[in-house]
C-alpha cells in the first residue's frame, strides 16, 4: 500500500479540483443581499394637521354636525348635513336655511350678517369645520414653510380654490398650525364675496378651547382680530361660542332644509 500512496493522493487532490471546477458560479445578480430603504410616504402638513384633529375617515363616518353659537349676545342654532351640506339655522329673530340649491331666510334677511342668506348659511360652519373641510374637491392647499407670528414659529398652509368652487372661488385663507401639536390656531382669510377687486387678507380668526367631540378635537371659541404685516392687531371684540356641539348619525328631521313659505330666498345651483 505505501507503494501507491502518492499516486492515491494526487487523484484524490484531482477530482477535488474538477469538483470545484464544475459547481456552478455565482451570479453577479445574487451576490450577498443589500437591504433597500423602505420608501416612506411624505405627509402633508393638511394630513398632519387633520390627523392631530381626530381624522378624515372619523370625520366622515358622521352624517351631520349640530352646535350652539353664542355671539354678541345671541344664540344661534346650527345644523349642517355633512355630506351635502344642506343648512339650517335659527334664532330667536330669524331662521335661515339651504336645500341643496337654494339658500333662504325668514321672516327677511335683515339680521344676519351680509343681509344675504347665501353668504350666511354656511358661514360660522366653515371656519368651525376647519381643517376637514380642505379635502372638499377643488381645494388646493399648499405648505409655505414657517411664519413668525407674535413670537412663536408656525407651520404656514395656504389654501386656494378651483374657479368652480363655490360662490367665491378668489378667496385665500392662510392656517397657522402649531409645529408640535399640528393644530390649527389661527387662519387668517379674505372676503371676495361683496368685492371680488378689493378681497384683502385684514382679519385673523384665534382658535381656542379645544376639546374632544366624538373623536374628534374642536374649538370653543374663535376670536376675530385685527390682520397686517403678518401679525396680530386688535382684538375686534367678536368672539364666537360654541357648545352643545354633537355629531349625528341621522338628520333629525330632514323637512327644515325646505324653504318656507314667505323666505327671502337667493338661488345658488342652478338647475
Amino acid at each position: 500500500m505505501k507503494h501507491y500512496y502518492p499516486f492515491i493522493l494526487t487523484l484524490l487532490l484531482c477530482s477535488f479540483t474538477a469538483c470545484k471546477e464544475n459547481e456552478p458560479k455565482p451570479s453577479s445578480k445574487a451576490s450577498d443581499p443589500v437591504t433597500a430603504t423602505p420608501k416612506i410616504e411624505e405627509v402633508s402638513l393638511l394630513d398632519r394637521c387633520i390627523n392631530a384633529h381626530g381624522g378624515i375617515q372619523q370625520w366622515k363616518s358622521f352624517i351631520s354636525l349640530a352646535y350652539n353659537l353664542e355671539e354678541k349676545g345671541r344664540t344661534v342654532y346650527q345644523l349642517t348635513h355633512l355630506k351635502d351640506r344642506r343648512a339650517y339655522l335659527k334664532s330667536k329673530d330669524f331662521e335661515v336655511g339651504f336645500d341643496g340649491k337654494t339658500a333662504w331666510a325668514k321672516p327677511d334677511a335683515s339680521h344676519i350678517p351680509g343681509n344675504s342668506p347665501a353668504f350666511y348659511y354656511n358661514l360660522d360652519f366653515y371656519f368651525f369645520g376647519m381643517p376637514f373641510l380642505l379635502e372638499d374637491p377643488g381645494v388646493i392647499t399648499s405648505d409655505e414653510g414657517t411664519s413668525v407670528v407674535g413670537g412663536k414659529t408656525y407651520e404656514t398652509l395656504k389654501v386656494t380654490f378651483g374657479p368652480e368652487v363655490g360662490l367665491t372661488p378668489e378667496d385665500v385663507y392662510y392656517l397657522y398650525i402649531d409645529p408640535e401639536t399640528f393644530r390649527l390656531e389661527i387662519l387668517t382669510y379674505s372676503v371676495s364675496y361683496f368685492n371680488k377687486e378689493d378681497a384683502q387678507i385684514n382679519t385673523a380668526k384665534v382658535y381656542s378651547g379645544y376639546h374632544e367631540v366624538q373623536g374628534l378635537l374642536m374649538p370653543s371659541q374663535l376670536e376675530n382680530y385685527a390682520w397686517k404685516d403678518g401679525n396680530l392687531g386688535e382684538n375686534k371684540q367678536h368672539t364666537r361660542l360654541f357648545s352643545d356641539i354633537r355629531f349625528l348619525d341621522q338628520i333629525p328631521d330632514d323637512s327644515v332644509f325646505k324653504v318656507p313659505q314667505g323666505a327671502v330666498t337667493e338661488k345658488i345651483v342652478q338647475d
